[in-house]
């Protein structure tokens, strides 16, 4: 039959475990200032490229359109087809 243990020992477990998660947390939230987050956009500029607006009920229709019209915006390209 297994002897219990003392409440004492559990209490030094829960500190022993906490301080290890403390310290695990520490060290991964030191890092280099220089890299860059995972959660940071891209820097640089787009290519620079144009294409037609062939969606018949947009107000640009038939004009060439480009990521500089956009500068400043959030912008999303679909290319659906490329011929």
């Amino acid at each position: 039959m297994p002897v219990p243990s003392s409440p004492r020992s559990h209490a030094s477990a829960k500190w022993r475990g906490l301080l290890a998660l403390l310290t695990i947390f520490l060290i991964s939230a030191c890092s280099d200032d220089d890299e860059p987050s995972p959660m940071e956009p891209p820097t640089g500029s787009v290519p620079d490229f144009s294409v037609p607006d062939v969606n018949d009920t947009s107000l640009r229709f038939g004009e060439d359109v480009s990521p500089r019209d956009y500068v400043g915006s959030v912008s999303a390209w679909y290319f659906g087809h490329a011929t």
